[in-house]
């Protein structure tokens, strides 16, 4: 047996030191796909659990979403798995959950921190994945109201983009009640609870009649009043379990909570009050509710004192479900679907799902099945359009300038984007999507074609590899009219990596236009440690000419290696000159080209990108 034992550990130590960590970057653009294609039948014994009985045909309903999630989406960026669920089972720390209504359906999880395990296949390297769930009966998000819920009753709260989300072009990003698949039927963005980002929501319901209810202030303070013995109770056998029963030891907590429960009671009493005249108003509270609201004084729906001026704030509804869709959520015929997927705009794996599910998903198909289905009796599932598709890339024909410029043996690499078609993505390069920028476009008044950067990056596929020991790389940058004033700016970075996306050493060359005629901001950040006395650190330059007043600000960028000095010039004026910068021999291996974007009128374009051997 200890033999056994110890070639155990021995494979388990053999696997973890041949697994290799996947980098973000070398993946980003890749079609990874699934563990596997279920290709669920449908055929599954009732399931139970606690006082939920699972039917056989709800069970089915569970293989049909994830068979369907899976005909509508191929993972890219990560590698994916589906994952078929019922109502949580209820422990000691989820008691809360036990009146929400009875809910099965399918998730998937595309999971982006990867390794290659020792037979050198993909697997997931962390729990860390983006998350696609479809299910029937299910309350968005996780913002119960945990005091006040009961056995039979679930209480919650839903902050959307409207309250959470300050930019407003943010907003209108996650706004998807103009999508055209989406628009029929309710849509909204839950913020994730205890961490960034949030959860696009697509509702599907008979008739768009939600089920879920806001709640009167009248109704919230009776559900307090009706919490109020419960966590007496509760608190009680806590200090019963503390003091191990002993009596004496209970004498002075048990009066502390006695005095508690005054204090709730006549907070209640005052709360209704105050409101006595409004209890037909909606009940909003603050983003945590707790029954502790009530104590000294507190106004339980703005989270401040009664005495207090009102806040101005709106606040959070209160939501619960509708008790007799609730009990029908027990039959097999679903009541509602929610469609949920982790969605913020700057996560390219987040932005590409999103993509596809927008792009994808039968809405209307999944509404019809259940809730109108004459109109698609005897029809199978099948996706507004098949991730298996490759789309048919059309190469247009190349501009005399590119024709010149890759004939020219002088001339190590030139693009001007003319054999993209407008509103593609670049050939030839990798795009990680932010917002909406790494899109070809032809802007009024320039000249050939252009890439849109705005919170994205782009990296040449098709670049040779080193870059020539010397040389000079220039590119065309143009800023957009009214580019806010210290926004984020355009970075070009050069570098020498070990593997994708883990440079050893670099240059970046980052770029922001000025303002009203005023001249622009130029950082250039080096890292080159080895061998010692090279250039190492940040240095501020000035970008002249380069501002926002005009409706195309343009620039030409010229980066120059010769030996050991490096050069950069803004048009033909010379905005650095070093001439120990970096070492004679050294050869960079990549290039890419990337922005945030700080508002609607942060846009740059860039092209006639050149590299010539110097």
């Amino acid at each position: 047996m200890k033999t056994i034992g110890c070639l155990t550990i021995f494979a388990a130590l053999f696997s973890t030191a041949f697994a290799q960590s996947v980098s973000h970057q070398s993946i980003g653009d890749s079609v990874i796909g699934w563990m596997k294609v279920y290709n669920f039948k449908g055929i599954n014994p009732p399931k139970k659990v606690d006082e939920k009985l699972y039917s056989a045909a709800q069970l089915s309903v569970s293989d049909s979403f994830a068979n369907w999630i899976q005909a509508s989406y191929l993972p890219k960026g990560g590698l994916g798995d589906v994952k078929k669920a019922v109502s949580e089972k209820l422990g000691l720390y989820n008691q809360y959950t036990a009146g929400r209504p009875q809910s099965y359906g399918a998730y998937s999880k595309t999971y982006f921190e990867l390794r290659y395990n020792s037979s050198h296949k993909l697997e997931p390297e962390t729990n860390s994945n983006i998350y696609w769930g479809v299910f029937a009966n299910q309350v968005p998000g996780d913002w119960p109201v945990r005091d006040i819920c009961t056995p039979t009753q679930y209480y919650f709260i839903m902050p959307t983009s409207e309250t959470e989300v300050d930019d407003e072009n943010i907003k209108k990003i996650l706004d998807l009640s103009e999508e055209v698949n989406i628009k029929p039927y309710i849509t909204f963005w839950v913020k994730n609870m205890g961490f960034g980002g949030g959860a696009e929501n697509v509702l599907l319901c008979k008739d768009n009649r939600s089920p879920f209810i806001k709640i009167t202030k009248a109704e919230y303070l009776q559900a307090l009043e009706t919490a109020i013995p419960v966590f007496y109770e509760k608190e009680k056998k806590l200090i019963f379990e503390a003091e191990q029963g002993d009596k004496q030891r209970m004498i002075l907590p048990v009066k502390q909570l006695d005095e508690k429960i005054e204090r709730f009671t006549e907070g209640l009493k005052m709360n209704k009050e105050k409101y006595i005249t409004r209890m037909d108003e909606t009940a909003t509270t603050r983003k945590q509710p707790s029954i502790n609201d009530l104590d000294n004084g507190g106004d339980v729906f703005s989270g401040q004192n009664l005495s207090d001026p009102e806040s101005s704030l709106a606040g959070y509804p209160v939501y619960r479900i509708d008790p007799a869709m609730a009990e029908l959520c027990k039959k097999d015929k679903p009541q509602w679907i929610l469609i949920s997927w982790q969605y913020y705009p700057g996560n390219p794996i987040e932005q590409q799902q999103h993509e596809a599910i927008i792009s994808n998903f039968n809405f209307e198909y999944a509404y019809n099945f259940f809730f109108d289905p004459l109109k698609v009796k005897g029809q199978a599932y099948k996706p507004l359009h098949s991730p298996y598709t490759k789309e048919t890339v059309i190469v247009a024909e190349a501009s005399e300038a590119s024709k010149n410029n890759l004939s020219d043996n002088n001339i190590f690499y030139f693009e001007d984007f003319s054999t993209t078609a407008i509103g593609k993505k670049p050939i030839g390069w990798r795009t990680e999507y932010g917002l909406d920028g790494g899109i070809v476009e032809n802007p009024d008044e320039l000249d050939g074609n252009w890439v849109l950067i705005t919170g994205n990056t782009l990296t040449p596929n098709q670049l040779k590899k080193p870059l020539p020991q010397n040389f000079t790389l220039s590119f065309e940058l143009v800023a957009a009219q009214n580019f806010t004033w210290g926004a984020k700016g355009l970075t070009v970075q050069l570098s020498k990596e070990t593997s994708p996306g883990n440079a050893e050493s670099f240059l970046k060359l980052k770029l922001r236009p000025g303002y009203d005629g005023k001249d622009g901001e130029a950082t250039l950040e080096t890292k080159f440690p080895s061998p010692p006395g090279y250039s190492n650190g940040t240095k501020w330059l000035v970008a002249n000419g380069f501002s926002n007043n005009k409706k195309n600000n343009h620039i030409l960028v010229t980066i120059k290696k010769m030996d050991e000095t490096l050069q950069v010039f803004i048009g033909n004026t010379k905005i650095a000159d070093y001439e120990k910068a970096i070492p004679a021999a050294h050869l960079f291996n990549a290039m890419s080209f990337s922005s945030g974007n700080s508002g609607a009128n942060d846009k740059f374009y860039i092209s006639n990108i050149k590299i010539t051997k110097d």
